[in-house]
């Protein structure tokens, strides 16, 4: 038995499959045309600003206070928040210390897969310096490395590499992968910026 195709019904069927590579085409093109125009983006949802390329923070050999090297890519690496500064570190760079300490606290029952650290450029740290992180920051890991190999490596970025208004995450391989900025030191910027990092933070550590 045969079955009858009624032609008005066949014509619709055959324009309706011709027609869905054009309309994915031109689909394609206008979503092309407004990401280039920046209408709409497909950025990362990420919150802080990505490094392209990230830098290996290892080939900087940086060393502990007592001569040790800190170590990546080992079975006890954690993500790292680090605050760059020089032999002291006052005002905006205190602040961005006060906010990696805060928000790692907030991180809850995550907060132990990320430690701080404080990379100094410079040279030692001033006495004040040792005594305040002594009184306010015990748990920070103090880092020194070359200032001026350290700024070669990331001088690609849009912001000053040493701004005291930034702080870095570094993954537990040691890439220096992503920053975040303040715009100012007040309390509610730093708060808002602190949930932004939460938020990131909360994806990256499975």
């Amino acid at each position: 038995m045969t079955t009858s195709i009624d032609p008005k019904r066949g014509k619709r069927l055959l324009s309706l499959i011709l027609g869905i590579p054009i309309a994915v085409i031109l689909l394609s093109s206008a979503v092309f045309y407004l990401a280039k125009e920046d209408i709409i983006n497909f950025r990362t949802v990420n919150r802080g600003t990505l490094i392209s390329p990230p830098m290996q923070l290892g080939d900087l050999n940086p060393q502990r206070i007592d001569g040790g090297e800190f170590l990546f890519d080992r079975a006890e690496s954690r993500w790292v928040f680090m605050v760059v500064g020089g032999r002291d570190c006052i005002d905006a760079c205190e602040r961005m210390l006060y906010l990696t300490r805060q928000t790692q606290t907030a991180l809850g029952k995550k907060m132990d897969r990320v430690e701080r650290v404080y990379l100094a450029v410079d040279g030692p740290l001033s006495a004040n310096l040792r005594d305040f992180i002594d009184a306010e920051h015990s748990d920070l890991s103090v880092l020194y490395t070359n200032g001026s190999a350290f700024l070669n490596n990331l001088k690609s970025l849009e912001i000053d590499p040493f701004d005291p208004h930034a702080f870095y995450v570094v993954d537990p391989m040691g890439w220096v992968m992503m920053y975040y900025r303040s715009g100012d030191t007040e309390q509610h910027t730093l708060t808002s910026l602190g949930k932004d990092v939460l938020k990131d933070m909360g994806r990256l550590i499975k």
